[in-house]
């Protein structure tokens, strides 16, 4: 494993980033940007769930990009209440995209919580991400309504112990995403996780096997 901190230029801030490169990854390897949860609750790059989401992406050969939104760690700025924060997402996009080892047309981004939120609205008008991962989406707190003509295979998952997204909130979400997508609900977790990490590197692995990479290349 290769792993480089890195500095990523967002406007007039710098924001800190780390790049975790698979050692069988060769050239052109899919890439993936990682969003952590709320930063105003302690909600950092290095969160249990965000590193389950780039386990599982790394054993899938995929290049990581996880970093801090503005104002946390070592990241410059002030936070920005998920407005500002899509910025730090387009931005963590552009770096990715400019990596040499990455393939630009192979590109995932996945968030956790917050940062699952900040992630989608970001992609929503990205067309870069070509496949989108959203673990417990607060669904209690903020507007997911922008999914309802999402088109990119597209991954949900949120414990059936989560007091930031109801049981019923993530079914309507779910209910409301066209084909092609999954939802799954996980029996026993709450919205942290603590324990859980490998099965949440399961359904993550599960989903990219379900949607790889080859079916792009087929005609629509």
């Amino acid at each position: 494993m290769i792993r480089r901190e890195v500095s990523i230029p967002c406007g007039t801030i710098v924001l800190e980033g780390l790049l975790e490169i698979p050692e069988s990854s060769g050239n052109r390897a899919p890439g993936a940007a990682i969003c952590h949860p709320h930063p105003l609750f302690g909600g950092t790059m290095h969160n249990n769930v965000v590193n389950a989401l780039a386990e599982a992406l790394l054993e899938r050969n995929t290049i990581c990009l996880r970093f801090n939104f503005r104002g946390t760690g070592r990241s410059q700025g002030v936070h920005g209440n998920g407005i500002d924060e899509v910025d730090d997402v387009r931005a963590a996009l552009d770096f990715l995209e400019r990596v040499d080892e990455v393939d630009s047309t192979r590109i995932i981004l996945g968030g956790y919580s917050f940062g699952c939120w900040v992630g989608l609205k970001a992609a929503h008008a990205d067309a870069r991400p070509r496949r989108l991962i959203g673990i417990s989406p607060p669904v209690n707190e903020y507007d997911f309504s922008f999914l309802s003509d999402e088109a990119r295979p597209i991954l949900l998952m949120a414990g059936d112990r989560d007091f930031v997204c109801s049981q019923q909130g993530f079914r309507d979400l779910i209910d409301s995403i066209p084909e092609p997508k999954v939802g799954i609900v996980l029996s026993g977790a709450d919205h942290f996780h603590f324990g859980r990490e490998k099965h949440l590197i399961g359904k993550i692995q599960e989903f990219l096997d379900r949607y790889p990479w080859e079916l792009d290349a087929q005609p629509a």
